[in-house]
């Protein structure tokens, strides 16, 4: 069958052939027959004409990475096609079928074609089954060109299919590309049916979170809607720029979870989706990583193919979870670094990538096609580096291709699967360079995580409270101690800006007896509601209820008035402190002088007389009046 998006998003070169889709199988029939569709693109020329040729099957991975580079085999064609040339162009993407025969060709139409193309295959049954170079050579004038591909031929049931698990990584990268990343997250959610991975870290979400912008809405609605099918899971990534192992070797545990429970938080706040148990692992991990997830109770990590002294895909043994040293109650599975990296080589067209990667995986099977246990191939690729054109191709040909299922992530770290099909029970970490971590480092991401925590706790904006986490997680990094210093600096600087924000009006207080109320007034510039508590010093007023007072903030002033007792007439200091609600982190300090003014006796018989004067003034007034005419 055609494909129409993938035929839609290609733009052939001038002079050259570019595949547009290529069926990856071509299952025989019990005649030994079959049919691929094929659609390419193709420079204008009525002069232009076109040969397949196909070659021995492939044997050994090794072979296949000549084919994928583009230089071929050096073997010999074992079929080659009579030349041909194409028509019934449609956007300058032209569709034909190849039809394959091991006894005699069938009838064979072959429309857009000036002769049907077939190959005949020098095999029977069985001995068909396997993958096989495949050439387009176009001819136009006197310029030959070719293009390598694969192609993977079924005679025979499949007992055991390989199982995929494919990752689709939101790295930084993804919100410096948004435009790549919603297409990769569009082509997921137009695939229901295809398990998918997706895999992020705080970072990321927090930065996309916290904006408002029309890419960042559109990025994450493309997320929620990549998470529509109960297909698709999303997993936390460990934040590449962290210093894991540094946490743990200073006995920062509690912060190396907080690396996977603020990722969850995100995700659950963006998504409403729960980030579920296997922790992906972007860069090589030492054994110290290692030790310090298993630590914080992480279980079962993907890890990069690059991070094993012995790569699995250089061997037999791969395609099973295995233990680290250092960490034996975790589970490991290694990525398939060359499918990695042949997800995203963009010097490949889309077509051409995905029938590569199909029939890799199909070379793949055939390796151990009777393999008592079923393995597992694990394909990482980055949103941001991965053509939407390309997911789609992939993804409908893995619901036709017989020799590979794509599964969740979860199933393969079952512990029956370790040491199955020869595969080892452990491998062994690259050894890395371990970080160093200054004296002054751990002091001073010490007093900023404390700070942070009662401050955080303090707030009732959740964003905010996740924020300032951030801030503290981020500065956590790999690298020097200085570089770590200076990211630590940072996030103080972060936290110092909000903590500024509040003040205690200093101006003088006169109270004018016992029982009056004292007016402190606390003022705010924070945009949200904190809950703090007001601790009064003094040895001239004493105060009803005591010296500490909780006060909540949630508007720019807030007047507190608080009753007093007085003993005589002073005057005194009042020291007002304002601090968090575990007086951690002190918020605003003031110094404000208050007059307490008392009535005395002298003042009590002035008073007595100036209403007495007042009396008598009233009462002669009052006998002064003019009497009325009845009086007369």
């Amino acid at each position: 069958m055609t494909w129409p998006a993938a035929a839609r998003a290609a733009t052939p070169p001038p002079s050259t052939l570019t595949l547009v889709h290529q069926d990856a199988v071509a299952v025989l029939s019990p005649r030994g027959n079959a049919r691929i569709s094929i659609s390419v693109a193709l420079p204008h020329s009525s002069s232009t004409m076109l040969r397949l040729s196909l070659y021995p099957r492939i044997l050994t991975r090794s072979e296949l990475a000549p084919i994928i580079g583009g230089v071929g085999t050096s073997q010999g064609a074992v079929a080659t096609t009579s030349p041909f040339n194409l028509h019934c162009a449609s956007r300058h993407a032209i569709t034909f079928t190849l039809a394959f025969f091991t006894v005699r060709p069938g009838r064979q139409p072959s429309p857009c074609t000036s002769r049907p193309p077939v190959l005949h295959l020098p095999c029977t049954g069985a001995a068909c089954d396997g993958v096989y170079p495949l050439t387009y050579t176009m001819t136009r004038g006197t310029v030959t060109t070719t293009t390598w591909s694969l192609l993977a031929v079924q005679a025979s049931a499949v007992a055991n299919p390989l199982h995929l698990v494919w990752i689709t990584s939101l790295a930084n990268s993804s919100w410096q590309h948004p435009v790549r990343t919603i297409a990769a997250l569009d082509a997921i959610a137009h695939h229901p049916a295809v398990p998918v991975t997706l895999t992020t870290a705080y970072p990321t979400l927090s930065r996309e979170l916290a904006s408002d912008s029309r890419s960042s809405v559109a990025w994450r609605a493309a997320l929620t809607s990549s998470l529509a099918s109960p297909a698709h899971q999303i997993e936390p990534e460990l934040p590449r720029t962290v210093d894991i192992a540094g946490l743990w070797r200073h006995h920062l545990t509690t912060q190396v979870a907080l690396q996977f429970s603020l990722t969850a938080q995100y995700i659950r706040s963006m998504t409403k989706h729960l980030a579920d148990a296997p922790v992906i692992i972007a860069r090589p991990p030492t054994t110290g990583t290692m030790a310090a997830l298993s630590a914080v109770g992480v279980t079962d990590v993907v890890l990069p193919e690059s991070a094993l002294r012995i790569a699995p895909t250089s061997t037999l043994t791969w395609g099973a979870p295995f233990h680290v040293p250092g960490a034996p109650s975790l589970l490991a599975l290694a990525t398939d670094s060359p499918l990695s990296q042949l997800a995203t080589n963009a010097t490949l067209s889309a077509g051409l990538r995905s029938v590569l990667t199909l029939n890799t995986l199909a070379f793949l099977h055939f390796e151990a096609p009777n393999a008592p246990a079923t393995r597992t191939v694990v394909i990482d690729a980055p949103a941001p580096a991965t053509s939407a054109t390309y997911l789609t191709d992939v993804f409908a040909g893995l619901t036709r291709n017989p020799f590979v299922v794509a599964t969740p992530l979860a199933p393969a770290f079952d512990s029956s699967l370790v040491a199955t099909d020869g595969a080892p029970t452990v491998r062994t970490l690259v050894a890395g360079p371990a970080s160093t971590w200054s004296a002054r480092n751990v002091s001073s991401l010490l007093s900023l995580i404390g700070t942070t925590t009662s401050y955080a706790q303090a707030v009732t904006s959740a964003t905010l409270s996740n924020q300032l986490r951030v801030a503290v997680a981020s500065s956590e990094t790999v690298g020097s101690a200085a570089v770590r210093q200076r990211a630590i600096n940072h996030a103080t600087d972060v936290l110092a800006a909000q903590t500024s924000q509040f003040s205690i009006d200093p101006a003088a207080i006169t109270l004018t007896g016992p029982g009056t109320a004292l007016p402190i007034t606390v003022l705010s510039r924070a945009p949200y509601t904190i809950t703090a508590v007001l601790h009064l010093s003094t040895n001239g007023v004493a105060l009803v209820r005591g010296n500490l007072f909780a006060v909540t903030l949630s508007s720019p002033t807030t007047s507190v008035r608080l009753p007093t007792l007085s003993r005589s007439s002073s005057g005194a200091t009042l020291q007002a402190t304002l601090t968090t609600p575990n007086n951690q982190v002190v918020l605003a300090q003031a110094a404000i002088q208050v007059r307490v003014t008392a009535t005395s006796a002298v003042g009590y018989l002035l008073t007595a007389a100036s209403l007495l004067v007042l009396a008598l003034w009233w009462w002669r007034t009052s006998r002064r009046r003019p009497k009325g005419r009845h009086a007369r």
